[in-house]
């Protein structure tokens, strides 16, 4: 179900296409250029693992694909379901003050973007050493733990900081009433 959710919400990022359409966040606003490109960045991440799972799974290797898939996302788990909520939140955001066609319009290309600049990822590696060998390579990362989202990775500070932030507004919101 966690797989289902992730796909569906990593097909309407990246958010960096968001952020530079909006001139200037709104007072208070959760939405930043710094977390939208984050947000965008994860997405683009969670595309491409499921990309190349689609790629690389065959009858001899599907079970171990599958366990690197779930081991990856069990990790990573806080990031992910920060990610889903941040993304649910600008697209009700963004739903507010769209019309039809031009919310129709942005989730298009949020789709658009975050599978152009998955497939260009996946490219580069099948260019770079082949299918086989790219397969060998990206899951071995995987199981290894260095696309784990942690300490030293790209856009890290900024998910942790909007980790910490998803984590403290149910508490403020309950303080306030």
């Amino acid at each position: 179900m966690l797989k289902q959710s992730l796909l569906a919400i990593a097909l309407i990022l990246p958010m960096s296409v968001y952020a530079s359409s909006t001139k200037k966040p709104e007072a208070g606003s959760p939405f930043t250029k710094a977390r939208n490109q984050a947000a965008g960045n994860l997405s683009t991440n969670i595309v491409t693992l499921q990309k190349m799972a689609n790629l690389c799974t065959n009858d001899k290797n599907a079970d171990k694909i599958k366990t690197s898939v779930s081991d990856w996302q069990t990790r990573n788990k806080p990031f992910l379901k920060m990610h889903y909520g941040y993304v649910t939140a600008l697209i009700e955001s963004v739903q507010e003050k769209a019309t039809e066609e031009e919310l129709k319009k942005f989730k298009e290309n949020l789709v658009k973007v975050n599978n152009d600049n998955a497939n260009t990822i996946i490219k580069t590696l099948v260019d770079k050493d082949g299918k086989d060998l790219a397969c060998e390579k990206y899951f071995t990362y995987l199981d290894g733990g260095e696309m784990d989202i942690k300490a030293g990775k790209p856009d890290y500070a900024t998910l942790k900081e909007m980790l910490d932030f998803a984590n403290k507004a149910p508490a403020e919101t309950k303080a306030k009433k």
